[in-house]
């Protein structure tokens, strides 16, 4: 059974993926967080950032608009958003 650390740790691989280069592992492992914490906006924002790296930018607005929806402070979600809205 998969819990929060399990959560964590994909969320933590998903940005190693993306620091390695690999957009659609990071992407992967993103939406398999997102899954297990719907409603953790960290797990949107991986995702938005997965989607942006493989310039997938109409997706990654979806996903960050839904992580700032749930973290509505985030200013690092916020920047990336704003840079999605611009490339969509």
């Amino acid at each position: 059974k998969m819990d929060n650390f399990d959560a964590k740790l994909l969320s933590n691989r998903s940005l190693c993926w993306l620091r390695m280069g690999d957009g659609q592992r990071a992407f992967d492992d993103a939406t398999k967080c997102k899954r297990l914490r719907p409603k953790w906006a960290k797990a949107h924002y991986r995702q938005g950032s997965a989607l942006m790296f493989m310039k997938k930018y109409a997706a990654a607005y979806s996903a960050l608009s839904r992580a700032l929806e749930l973290d509505p402070e985030s200013e690092e979600t916020e920047k990336l958003f704003w840079e999605a809205m611009e490339l969509k």
